[in-house]
């Protein structure tokens, strides 16, 4: 029996001129043949708002990681975390599910199941070493495309005072 694909996977603007960018990181970075990646890669697809969104935001806040989310596991479809904290248990964690036109929802209102293994991606992300402390509190965040960047680029300026 194959093994399942990771619940995220990273995603750079460099990765996101390739067709297929899944399917390069499941060989790469999972072993899986070229063949199973390109099978695999499909869980991954960016749809949607979600292409331009996710280079909107790499683009502009170079201090926010994305991974995108298995999207057969119902954990959302990003995972950002902000790497400008140097200590990975206080860095910012958001889990976010794209709703084309819907206003911005903290807490996970409007997802549907879509949201219901947030805690799992969250915990994927904390498996790659020196990104996130196991255990890292997260955000849950519904909304469209315009609203979502907004929430993430006012972030950085109330992360700092919320925190001391």
């Amino acid at each position: 029996m194959p093994r399942e694909p990771p619940i995220v996977l990273p995603v750079t603007l460099e990765l996101l001129g390739h067709a297929n960018p899944w399917a390069l990181l499941l060989a790469k970075e999972e072993g899986h043949s070229l063949a199973t990646a390109a099978l695999l890669s499909e869980r991954y697809a960016l749809k949607s708002d979600e292409k331009p969104f996710v280079r909107e935001l790499l683009g502009r806040k170079r201090n926010l990681w994305v991974y995108r989310c298995d999207q057969r596991r119902f954990a959302g479809d990003f995972v950002v975390v902000d790497m400008s904290e140097p200590r990975p248990a206080r860095r910012w964690v958001v889990v976010l599910d794209l709703k084309m036109g819907a206003p911005l929802v903290l807490g996970g209102g409007g997802a549907g199941i879509q949201l219901t293994n947030a805690q799992l991606a969250v915990e994927g992300v904390a498996a790659r070493k020196g990104r996130i402390a196991p255990g890292t509190p997260y955000v849950l965040a519904t909304g469209d495309k315009d609203a979502m960047l907004t929430f993430l680029r006012a972030r950085r300026n109330q992360r700092t005072s919320s925190r001391d």
